[in-house]
C-alpha cells in the first residue's frame, strides 16, 4: 500500500512539474511592440509594418512566466545586518482567502502572416502549458497561530485547487481597417495533452477541545487526463522512453477544444487610438485516458498514542494508521469520464498616442479571470532608432506591486527580426523582496516587405 501512495504522489508531482516547465496571465510589455507578430496573441487588431512574417519551429518564440500573488516577501522579511528577521503575523495579514501560484510557458511551432490588400491573414501553431496552484490562508494561519483559533468552528480548505494543462493550439486570424476602425479576431483549435484538475466543493476540518482530536468533512473530486495506465495508482510512463511515442504524444489530436480572441480599435485622430481586445475565451474537452477520483464523507480523528506503543515495544505501521483514518471516507475512482476545463480569459483596454513618427506612448489596462479577478495597469513608451532598432519601456502595477519595470528590444539585421521582452526581470536579482511576477519572451521572426517606409529618429 505504501508503494501505491508513493506512486500516486509521483503522478501528481510529475504533472505539476509538467505544467511548471512546459507551459496565463497577461504579458505587459508585449502589446506595446506593434511590429511583432506575437503581439496578436493578446491583441488581434495590431498590424505590423511588414507584409510578410514567418516563424520557424523553436526559433520564433519561447516564453516563460511565473506569478505568486499571496504576499510580497518584503512585507514580512527584513535583513538587519547579517540577520534575516521573519514576522509571521505580517505574512498572515498579507494573505487572501484564496492565493495563487502560477507558472506558464510556451513555444511557437510555426507562424505565417500575410497582408493582402487591406487584410492581414495569419496561421500559427504553438505549444502551451500552465500550472495553477491555489492555496487557502487558513493553512498558514494554522501554522502561525495553532489550532486554538478554530476551536468550535471549521477551518475551510475548499480554496485548495490545482489546474495544470499542456495543450497544442492552432490559430487562424484576420484583421482589417475600415475608415477609423480596425477589427481583428482569431479562432483557435485546441488539442489537450495532459490535465490535472482539482476544485473541491467542500473540504473542512474542525478541531475539538482535545488538542489531538479533529473531524474532517470532504466533497473533493480530482480529475485527470492523459496519464497512461489503468488507474492513478498504476500510472505507467514507460512509453515516454520511446522517441516515437513522445512525438505521437505531442502531436495527437485527442481532447479537442476551441477558443476565440478578438478586438476592435478606434482612431480618434491621426495620433490617438483606443483599443478593446479579449483572448483565451474557450475550453478543452478531456476524454482521453480520463480518471476521476472522488473523496466524500466525514471522519473523526482522536489522535495516535504513538508514545505508548513505542514504550510497549510495539511496531508502528504508519500506513495502517493513515488507512484507518482515510477509511472513514468514501472514495472511488472512475475511468473514461469526459469533463471540460475553461481557459483563463484575458481582457485588454488601451489608449495609445503617437508623439512623433517613431515615438509612441500608451496606457494599458489588463485583467485575467482565473478563479478570481486579477487586474494590471501599465504605462509605456516605444521608440524607433534608425532602420534596425526598436525599444520599449513600461512600468506596471501588477500582482500587489507597483515597481514592475518592463523592457523590450527588436533588432532587425536584414530580414531577421530578433527580439527580447521582459516584465520585471530585474526584480528577482536586484530587489528579490518585492518579487511577485516575471515574464520573459525571446525569439526571431523572418519579415519581408515594409508597408510603410522606415523613418529615422523623430528629432535630429
Amino acid at each position: 500500500m505504501i508503494n501505491r501512495t508513493v506512486k500516486r504522489s509521483i503522478v501528481v508531482f510529475s504533472i505539476m512539474c509538467l505544467g511548471l516547465n512546459a507551459g496565463a496571465q497577461s504579458e505587459l510589455t508585449l502589446p506595446f511592440m506593434h511590429n511583432l507578430f506575437q503581439s496578436t496573441y493578446l491583441n488581434p487588431t495590431l498590424r505590423s509594418e511588414h507584409s510578410l512574417s514567418i516563424g520557424l519551429p523553436g526559433v520564433s518564440s519561447v516564453y516563460f512566466q511565473v506569478i505568486h500573488n499571496g504576499f510580497v516577501p518584503g512585507s514580512f522579511l527584513e535583513i538587519d545586518g547579517r540577520t534575516l528577521i521573519i514576522s509571521p503575523d505580517k505574512l498572515e495579514d498579507q494573505l487572501r482567502n484564496r492565493n495563487m501560484l502560477h507558472a506558464n510557458a510556451g513555444a511557437e511551432l510555426f507562424h505565417l502572416k500575410m497582408r493582402i490588400d487591406n487584410w492581414n491573414f495569419w496561421y500559427a501553431a504553438r505549444m502551451n502549458g500552465e500550472m495553477n496552484f491555489f492555496y487557502p490562508k487558513s493553512l498558514f494561519s494554522l501554522a502561525i497561530e495553532g489550532n486554538t483559533q478554530y476551536s468550535g468552528k471549521a477551518m475551510d480548505l475548499s480554496p485548495l485547487g490545482i489546474n495544470t494543462s499542456l495543450y497544442r493550439e492552432h490559430t487562424f486570424g484576420a484583421s482589417t481597417e475600415r475608415d477609423q476602425w480596425t477589427f481583428g479576431g482569431r479562432a483557435s483549435l485546441l488539442f489537450g495533452l495532459t490535465n490535472i484538475y482539482l476544485n473541491p466543493k467542500q473540504f473542512e476540518v474542525r478541531f475539538d477541545d482535545d488538542m489531538y482530536a479533529l473531524s474532517a468533512v470532504s466533497d473533493v473530486t480530482l480529475r485527470t487526463s492523459g496519464i497512461p495506465g489503468d488507474s492513478l495508482q498504476n500510472a505507467n510512463f514507460e512509453q515516454f522512453s520511446d522517441s516515437d511515442k513522445i512525438f505521437e504524444y505531442f502531436f495527437r489530436t485527442r481532447n479537442p477544444g476551441f477558443a476565440l480572441s478578438g478586438g476592435v480599435a478606434y482612431d480618434l485622430d491621426s495620433r490617438t487610438r483606443f483599443t478593446f481586445a479579449f483572448s483565451n475565451l474557450g475550453f478543452i474537452s478531456w476524454s482521453d485516458s480520463t480518471k476521476v477520483l472522488d473523496l466524500k464523507g466525514g471522519a473523526d480523528f482522536a489522535g495516535f498514542d504513538i508514545l505508548t506503543e513505542l514504550l510497549a515495544g510495539n511496531e508502528i505501521d504508519a500506513d495502517t494508521l493513515v488507512q484507518q483514518f482515510a477509511g472513514n471516507f468514501e472514495s472511488s475512482e472512475t475511468a473514461d469520464v469526459r469533463y471540460s476545463t475553461w481557459l483563463a480569459p484575458r481582457f485588454y483596454l488601451a489608449a495609445d498616442y503617437q508623439l512623433a513618427p517613431r515615438t509612441q506612448v500608451g496606457a494599458h489596462f489588463y485583467s485575467v479571470i482565473n478563479r478570481g479577478f486579477y487586474p494590471a495597469v501599465s504605462v509605456g513608451i516605444t521608440q524607433g532608432v534608425g532602420r534596425a532598432l526598436n525599444l520599449a519601456l513600461s512600468v506596471s502595477a501588477n500582482q500587489r506591486t507597483v515597481s514592475n519595470v518592463g523592457f523590450g528590444m527588436i533588432i532587425k539585421p536584414g530580414p531577421f527580426q530578433i527580439y527580447l521582452l521582459a516584465d520585471n526581470l530585474y526584480t528577482p536579482v536586484v530587489d528579490p523582496f518585492t518579487f511577485t511576477n516575471l515574464n520573459l519572451r525571446v525569439g526571431m521572426n523572418l519579415v519581408f516587405g515594409r508597408v510603410t517606409p522606415v523613418q529615422g529618429l523623430p528629432y535630429h
